[in-house]
């Protein structure tokens, strides 16, 4: 499975691991592809590490760089 970043929910991020591919020109978003899942101790830092960045998240958001 291939996705923008923006585009995976905590719930795909937490049960696959994630390996950054290569964009297509053009393609603002950074892509990810899922690669297995997690092991349940990697599930739970994956958790944790998505709930503690959420604010940040959606504070720049919009935000283009």
């Amino acid at each position: 499975m291939e996705k923008n970043l923006s585009d995976i929910t905590r719930e795909e991020w937490i049960v696959f691991n994630w390996i950054e591919a290569e964009a297509s020109m053009g393609d603002d978003d950074r892509v990810f592809m899922a690669m297995g899942k997690r092991t349940p101790d990697e599930a739970v830092q994956a958790a944790d590490d998505w709930d503690s960045t959420a604010e940040e998240r959606q504070h720049y958001k919009e935000m283009k760089i």
